[in-house]
This record gives C-alpha cells, structure tokens and sequence, in this order.
C-alpha cells in the first residue's frame, strides 16, 4: 500500500503564545519529498492544522530532510552492526553501531536544541510580521521576550551585616 500526499514536516522555531513554523511537503509513505510551502502553524485539530502560510523556512526544509536521513541511515547502521557481530566482524560492528549511536544523538538533538525548536526574539518578530500579526500582537510578542531579560536584571548586590547577638 503507498500513501501520497501532503503533510507538514520540520516543525521548528516555536513562539509561545503563536505557534510554531513547519513546512508543508509532497510525500511518498510519510517520506517527506518535495517541499511546497511554509506554514505558521497555530493550532493543530484531529489531522489538520491552523495556521498562515509564509515564506519557506530552509531551517525547516533541512530539519525534515536531516531527521529522515538519521532515521534512515541509523537503521541501517543498527542493522548492519547486528549482522556484523553475528558474522564475527567485531571491528565493522562497533562502527556500525557508533553511527547508529551518532544518528539516535542527532535525531534527538533536532528535537531538543534549543536553537532548532525555540524562535530567537528578532526571528519571532520577523515570522510574527509575515504572517500578518496586528501591532497589538506584536507589541506583546515583543514584551514576551524581553520580560525574562528584566527579570533577570537584579539590582546590585548589597553588603550583608550579621545580625547583632
């Protein structure tokens, strides 16, 4: 059985209280194939989504096209690391098996570093102003962002005098 279709891959650069951005690909059996066109996504319903299309993210084409590779070739390499210590190869094994490591780490990085999943604030502004947020919503994007510097502005530290006994 071959599915076909479109979907959304390389979710990427999340802004909280908006949404995240993701590129909308042509695919063969969930094997994203040819990207179409780059989507903020807003909220997500049973098998769709809401959301305002904008400019193509390379971040997110290239975050799809890096989690297929690593699926794909930590598979293999896992595999062929199993027939490599059966057929007595221990050196081809460990090599094997240390790139399956290599593509487990990767595939989790793509989803866990922060530079990957979380928007800068200058790149939240810029997809936040293409997708046609009001001033309103831009205003408070903005003040989202910069309340955790202020907060960490803490005012100088004071001498301390042990109390008297």
């Amino acid at each position: 059985m071959v599915i076909f279709g479109s979907r959304l891959f390389g979710k990427v650069d999340e802004i909280p209280g908006l949404g995240y951005v993701a590129t909308k690909f042509g695919h063969i059996n969930f094997v994203p194939l040819i990207p179409l066109e780059g989507w903020l996504v807003m909220a997500e319903e049973g098998n769709g989504w809401r959301g305002q299309a904008i400019a193509m993210s390379g971040k997110s084409v290239l975050v799809a096209w890096a989690r297929l590779l690593f699926i794909i070739l930590g598979s293999i390499s896992l595999f062929s690391g199993f027939f490599s210590f059966a057929g007595m190869h221990p050196v081809d094994a460990i090599f094997s098996g240390l790139l399956a490591l290599a593509c487990i780490g990767g595939l989790i990085a793509t989803y866990r570093w922060k530079w990957v999943t979380q928007a800068s604030p200058e790149r939240a502004m810029e997809i936040a102003r293409e997708a046609g947020i009001s001033e309103e919503g831009l205003r408070q994007l903005h003040r989202l962002y910069s309340a955790p510097e202020a907060a960490t502005a803490a005012a100088p530290a004071q001498p301390w005098t042990p109390p008297e006994s």
